[in-house]
């Protein structure tokens, strides 16, 4: 049949098979028989195989879902001494003429899951010093709680409760919104370290992110004031140059750095009716914000009953003193009646900030105003006044072995009256008529680090236009051993004893100082 293939398992002929190899099947094709030949590759023979053992894989661990622990803490010891000894011995406001300090802190934050981290902070302060001769040697060791709060994470809020540092604005350093911590003007003007002028506060602070702004709500229940010393410090509010009439001679030195928190004030803020801010930032490259605080302002307003400030300035003055008003006080006070207050009123500090990248620097810009804040008089009354407060500072944003920053600070005060100095921020010449007060501060600091980055040489230093005042603070440290900076600088402080810088540097200083990282 015409197209009918039979195949049969068999071998083909030798004709067949010659040249195409072993015939598998027969077809009848078209009257004719055909070998269906498959066409055979000649294989070589293959080298037996011997199979190599696989590379051992490191085994992966999973990190612990226990809590971890990150320590820090540091130890810093400095000692300074006046460059010149201008109080004599036996005055009142005497001078002190050299200083030593030790300052120590030992922080844990421990991270619990993702949801929940603790942290806490302990410091400690030791300090000594006297006036000329060893005159009206002093020490004291204070123990401190640092920030200690806990932090609860979520998709949407983030809550911190707990002792805390609450930054506000854009400007780390003198944005003037940043008035939730009060400060401690026991630490110098140019300390090393700036978060020891800083002191935290117990908060609910919650945060987070809506769209591409960034929001936080804070709220302070308890109040803490700002800590100072009254006398006898370099950074004392009282200074010799005001010569006030104070018995400084009959108060024994080891209560005078505690007498502010007792002498100045007769009432505290209510608790639970403390701080309350608000601040909501973008979070673009250009970063504009806004906030709101109000709060209980951090020094007291002291006022004086007239006839008690009577009896004082002829006394500073060395004038007879009248004895009608000096019955007249006596008899006052042995009836129990109080001849001064020390109160804290509370502000509302409304602001605006920016910051953004500008070529090789950060710019920052902020500005506040207040409807009141309380300033002071010659007298140390104080003066209620509305305020605006700006801030424009840059600072280096690379990594680079110069860093540097630099900010301008001024502030107007409106409605001064012809009789009226607002003190430090203004002259006496400029009483004699109702005025805008004006304020203008520059401050800057740069370092550098050289010799295979062992040794830092960095100046800070900050100046006032108005009266002229100024400050410098060279230092040369070295940091040749792990964990160690041991330096060398000097405070120079120049202006009038009523001028911002003038005033609170009583004399230049040199020093010597280490400090030493725990962890």
């Amino acid at each position: 049949m015409r197209g009918l293939a039979v195949f049969f398992a068999l071998s083909a002929p030798a004709a067949f098979a010659q040249d195409a190899g072993p015939c598998l099947a027969l077809a009848w094709v078209d009257g004719g028989l055909i070998c269906d030949a498959p066409v055979v590759e000649v294989v070589e023979p293959v080298e037996a195989f011997t199979p190599v053992e696989a590379p051992t894989v490191e085994q992966f661990e999973a990190p612990s879902e226990g809590p971890t622990v990150q320590l820090s803490g540091a130890v810093q010891v400095v000692v300074a001494a006046d460059t010149q000894w201008e109080s004599p011995r036996g005055v009142e406001f005497g001078e002190n003429v050299w200083d030593g300090q030790l300052r120590a802190r030992l922080a844990a934050d421990v991270k619990i899951n993702a949801s929940l981290r603790l942290f806490i902070e302990g410091k400690a302060w030791m300090r000594a010093g006297s006036q000329r001769d060893g005159d009206r040697a002093k020490a004291f060791f204070e123990p401190m709680l640092g920030e200690a709060f806990v932090d609860l994470y979520s998709s949407r809020v983030d809550l911190r409760v707990g002792n805390q540092r609450i930054a506000m604005g854009a400007n780390a350093a003198l944005a003037p919104a940043d008035a939730l911590n009060p400060k401690d003007f026991r630490v110098g003007l140019l300390s090393q370290d700036p978060d020891d002028g800083v002191l935290p506060v117990f908060a609910l602070r919650a945060r987070g992110e809506i769209g591409k702004v960034s929001w936080m709500a804070v709220y302070a229940p308890f109040f803490t004031p700002t800590r100072f010393t009254l006398f006898g410090q370099d950074e004392a509010l009282l200074q010799p140059a005001l010569a006030p009439a104070l018995p400084t001679r009959r108060i024994d030195p080891t209560i005078e750095d505690v007498l502010p928190e007792r002498l100045l004030e007769t009432k505290r803020p209510q608790a639970f009716a403390g701080d309350v801010a608000l601040r909501v930032v973008s979070t673009g490259r250009v970063k504009l914000g806004a906030s709101w605080a109000f709060i209980n302002e951090k020094l007291p307003q002291v006022v004086i009953d007239s006839e008690l400030q009577s009896l004082l300035s002829s006394q500073a003055a060395g004038r007879t003193v009248n004895p009608a008003v000096a019955v007249s006080v006596q008899n006052r006070l042995a009836a129990n009646q109080q001849l001064f207050t020390g109160v804290y009123d509370r502000q509302h500090i409304l602001s605006v900030e920016g910051s953004t990248l500008v070529g090789p620097g950060q710019l920052d810009v902020d500005v506040s105003y207040s409807p009141r804040q309380t300033f002071f008089d010659a007298k140390f009354a104080p003066l209620s006044k509305p305020s605006v407060t700006w801030v424009v500072g840059y600072s280096t944003a690379e990594d680079s072995k110069l860093v540097w920053a630099v900010s301008y600070l001024g502030m107007a005060i409106p409605n001064v009256g012809k009789d009226e100095q607002v003190l430090l921020f203004e002259p006496a010449t400029a009483r004699g008529a109702d005025r805008t007060a004006w304020f203008h501060l520059i401050v800057g600091n740069a370092s550098y680090t050289f010799w295979q980055d062992r040794f830092v040489v960095e100046l800070s230093a900050a100046f006032e236009p108005v009266q002229k005042s100024f400050t410098l603070a060279p230092r040369l440290s070295f940091l040749g051993v792990e964990k160690l900076k041991v330096w060398i600088g000097a405070d120079f402080f120049e202006g009038s004893p009523y001028s911002p810088l003038g005033y609170f540097g009583r004399n230049d200083q040199v020093q010597v100082g280490a400090r030493y990282e725990l962890f």
